[in-house]
């Protein structure tokens, strides 16, 4: 429902959404690796409670194991939630990224299908290659708005995807532009 709307907030009027581009779910299984490494070191720190306690005392230990929980879970939340967040649109007229920088920061680029120049994927290293993810980027006419879309699933794919998305519509465009003259 919330990403419907969120999609729907970004197109004009009469504009086709033809692909959907998410962060590949491996990063969520990176997640849940910042949670085993939360929960291995509360068991060691938890092993080491009796000396702790004597050093520092019940309360500091206690308050300092809470603190440390709430930063972790927060850097958790906040790091997934930026995942989560993260979008590329693929319309018939234009590529929309919708980028979560921080938690109350968010960038959107957008580029005119007629302004790219080139799409590239990236696949690089065993992990990536097996489980089919890594980079696709996204070249601009502008020197400033080049996109990566960074741990896309399948990038070879998707990036033949939005190179056949590009050249329909520039043999549309085109054809259109010739015929008026």
């Amino acid at each position: 429902m919330i990403e419907n709307l969120k999609t729907a907030s970004q197109m004009r009027p009469g504009e086709k959404l033809l692909m959907k581009l998410h962060r590949h779910w491996i990063v969520f299984v990176f997640k849940i690796g910042y949670i085993m490494w939360l929960l291995i070191t509360t068991l060691i720190i938890l092993m080491m409670k009796g000396t702790l306690v004597a050093i520092f005392g019940t309360a500091i230990f206690w308050w300092t194991l809470s603190l440390y929980w709430m930063f972790f879970l927060t850097f958790i939340l906040v790091s997934w939630v930026s995942d989560e967040l993260d979008l590329f649109l693929i319309t018939d007229q234009r590529i929309i990224g919708i980028e979560q920088v921080s938690a109350l920061s968010r960038r959107v680029t957008e580029c005119g299908l007629n302004r790219v120049q080139e799409v590239n994927a990236e696949v690089t290293g065993i992990l990536q290659t097996v489980l089919h993810y890594w980079h696709v980027h996204i070249h601009t006419a502008s020197e400033n708005s080049d996109m990566i879309v960074s741990f896309a699933p399948n990038p070879v794919e998707n990036g033949n995807r939005i190179n056949t998305i590009i050249n329909e519509y520039r043999s549309t465009h085109t054809s259109t532009r010739n015929s008026t003259l």
